[in-house]
């Protein structure tokens, strides 16, 4: 497991821990925050296997810092279902639950519509400029075999769609899944069927914005998102396959 090693001043900033003043409050926030975001990538990455026990004096040996910012990171990884914590036994990463899959997917079709509805409501939205980057970035990706760069602009172009939304509210929502869907993708990212389809439907979601035809770029979403095809996402989660077949979602009312 190959962590970078925290900076010397955000090194500094966890030696003032015990200061009073400002150093107290600004420098170890910052420090956290660093530690924070080097578990979770490797969690999305998948350095770390589901199921797997995570030592917190390990990590904090491998970031080079106390196991103060180390715990305070697992407990925000925890909020956003990154990792579990089980009494008398440890930290672990997320594995899924039976039907929890269908569960995030719900609340990304409760979001992710109205966010590009929202977007095209805005005349100065630069949604359609921001997919296209990424769509020509990730084809470039798929041509040259960078599974994980493709992945990764995956994640991207979702994101985009919810921070066009322009409403804090639906980052704050999406933020509780978002990297846990990135790290799902990354587990079965590399499957050649899925990846095809994946490319195509970011394309015509991509070309609907740009071209403000909302209810088409709703319907290629909705079916996205919704895809189970082959055993992509069976294999990840098993429960009730058709359950997403029958999610109420209404791809009318986004109609123009």
């Amino acid at each position: 497991m190959s962590v970078s090693k925290t900076s010397p001043e955000n090194r500094r900033g966890e030696n003032q821990e015990g200061r009073k003043g400002a150093g107290r409050l600004v420098r170890p926030a910052l420090l956290v925050d660093e530690v924070m975001r080097s578990i979770r990538d490797m969690i999305v990455d998948g350095r770390v296997r589901p199921g797997e026990r995570l030592s917190e004096n390990a990590l904090a040996t491998e970031l080079g810092v106390s196991t103060t910012p180390v715990r305070e990171a697992i407990a925000l990884l925890r909020r956003q279902g990154l990792v579990t914590v089980q009494p008398q036994s440890g930290t672990y990463v997320f594995e899924l639950q039976p039907g929890e899959l269908n569960r995030l997917c719900e609340l990304r079709f409760a979001l992710e519509p109205s966010a590009v509805q929202l977007a095209l409501e805005n005349p100065d939205s630069s949604l359609p400029d921001q997919l296209d980057r990424i769509v020509a970035e990730m084809q470039k990706a798929q041509a040259e075999g960078r599974v994980r760069d493709y992945l990764t602009l995956d994640t991207d172009f979702h994101d985009a769609i919810i921070a066009a939304s322009g409403n804090d509210y639906f980052n704050s929502a999406y933020a509780l899944i978002g990297a846990k869907m990135a790290a799902l993708r990354n587990r079965l990212g590399s499957d050649p069927h899925h990846m095809e389809k994946s490319m195509r439907e970011h394309i015509e979601i991509a070309e609907a914005i740009r071209a403000r035809d909302l209810g088409r770029a709703v319907g290629i979403l909705v079916r996205h998102i919704a895809r189970k095809e082959g055993s992509y996402w069976e294999h990840l989660d098993p429960q009730d396959p058709s359950r997403l077949e029958r999610t109420p979602l209404n791809t009318q009312l986004f109609q123009e």
